[in-house]
């Protein structure tokens, strides 16, 4: 995570009131953190999806907060582990973050979740004088991150005893159970399609999807309760006649215009937006404004956004355009320069800008991935020393990419599966190894996996909708 903040003083009702430093912070979240880390929800891909996206905001409230700056942010779900039950039992809370400093928001974090807020409590609330002094808050997350990559390793070696070691008992084992799981779901989806059509026909609905990370059933209800405030605030649906609707993980505008509503959220949330949609739609206008300018001062560079960026609305994305391009005009406004070493035009390179609290890097399909908050001073080089590394894996990924699709459709075939898809952190050289060495085990599986849903991921589950999900470098 790319984040640096500034711990201040600050003077309240005449007391001069202390800012948390980053060690205090990690110290103080480190039981949050071990109750929510995604990795923790490495086989239940709906939560750890929720649970990525509270994070990331989660961080971007404490950077601007760190900093003295006003942010909201939206209610937060998180899905947090319980100790004393079997396993996959989660407990879903959502956390309202509306207070303005640190400590305050540490505290509703540690309460929301019964987390004891006894450490947070003894700090001193006051400072003799004032301090600023600049601290990588990365560092926050060091402490904790290296405790649970201890025990996460522990955790590893035992399940390695234990670990899956041949493919195709697993398939024969499972594919069937998966089979019927599918088969009881039949009467949901049945129900979900159902409801898409009644929505689209009753209010000229262009199209209704979702998330694929969703439980059937979750996205039942979420239909359901779309449906019954449709009937009772009819005359605000024409604002939605020929758009898309999409259930997912965030409500807004999204990107590509479609209007994305958060299963999470209350229904007043969802018919807030529905209402103002036409508001929201002036973000879309400026967004190719915004990404002109922004190559035109990075030498033509493409601006792109990735198929599996963190879901953001079309007027956030704008904020964070603006804030780039602001960054690297002030770069240029005191003197300095690309190096000479970059090209004068890199029209054939891609960079995609997301949200403050992403990473800085190379993807492994070869664009340059941005956090919006990051200088200008660190970008720069950062693309230079990286030009090289960015082609080949462009170069690579244009190749993958081909061969990727006609491996997908051959195993999809072969195997008699009803559909083959991978999760998003599968690259297509990774996919195209998978599905290679599927087809070298096609004699053994046979039709076995005939009539089955599989999903190429990191690990082996059979999801309770009755997708077979496998790792990638399966053995």
């Amino acid at each position: 995570m790319y984040c640096r903040l500034k711990i201040q003083c600050c003077c309240v009702g005449g007391i001069l009131c202390r800012s948390l430093s980053s060690a205090e912070i990690s110290t103080a979240l480190r039981p949050f953190y071990f109750s929510v880390h995604p990795d923790l929800f490495g086989k239940y891909p709906e939560q750890r999806k929720i649970n990525e996206n509270s994070l990331q905001q989660l961080s971007a409230l404490i950077e601007a907060q760190q900093s003295s700056h006003n942010m909201s942010v939206p209610t937060l779900p998180f899905y947090l582990r319980q100790k004393d039950k079997p396993e996959g039992n989660f407990k879903l809370v959502n956390i309202q973050l509306n207070s303005r400093d640190v400590r305050e928001t540490i505290v509703k974090i540690l309460n929301a979740c019964d987390i004891s807020t006894s450490f947070v409590d003894k700090l001193p609330k006051s400072s003799p004088k004032p301090h600023s002094r600049n601290i990588d808050f990365s560092k926050a997350y060091e402490q904790y991150t290296t405790e649970f990559e201890k025990a996460a390793e522990i955790k590893r070696k035992v399940e390695e005893k234990k670990a899956i070691t041949n493919i195709i008992e697993w398939i024969y084992e499972n594919s069937d159970v998966a089979k019927e799981k599918y088969e009881s779901t039949r009467a949901t989806r049945d129900q979900v399609k159902t409801l898409i059509n009644k929505l689209c026909k009753t209010y000229g609905i262009k199209e209704v999807k979702y998330d694929s990370g969703w439980n059937i059933s979750h996205i039942r209800g979420a239909l359901q309760s779309l449906a019954s405030m449709a009937s009772q605030h009819t005359k605000h649906m024409g604002n939605l006649k020929a758009r898309t609707i999409a259930l997912g993980q965030f409500t807004g505008v999204s990107l590509d215009g479609d209007v994305y509503l958060n299963i999470i959220d209350v229904r007043n949330e969802w018919l807030s937006l529905i209402k103002k949609v036409s508001q929201e739609d002036s973000a879309l206008i400026e967004i190719p404004k915004y990404e002109k300018a922004l190559s035109s001062i990075l030498r033509d560079i493409h601006i792109c956004r990735r198929k599996f960026m963190p879901k953001v609305s079309a007027a956030q994305y704008c904020s964070h355009l603006r804030q780039l391009i602001t960054s690297i005009g002030d770069f240029y406004g005191h003197g300095r320069k690309i190096p000479e070493s970059v090209p004068e035009s890199l029209s054939k390179y891609e960079i995609v800008v997301e949200p403050e609290a992403g990473p800085l890097m190379v993807s492994p399909t070869g664009q340059f991935i941005t956090p919006s908050s990051c200088p200008a001073e660190e970008l720069i080089p950062f693309m230079a020393n990286h030009l090289d590394e960015a082609m080949l894996l462009l170069t690579e990924y244009s190749i993958n990419k081909h061969v990727e699709k006609a491996l997908h459709k051959e195993v999809k075939e072969r195997f008699g599966l009803l559909e083959l898809q991978k999760d998003d952190s599968i690259t297509p050289g990774l996919m195209i190894m998978c599905c290679q060495r599927l087809l070298t085990r096609i004699d053994k599986v046979g039709m076995k996996l005939h009539g089955n849903i599989l999903y190429v991921t990191h690990y082996y589950s059979v999801l309770s909708e009755g997708v077979l999900c496998i790792p990638w470098n399966f053995k």
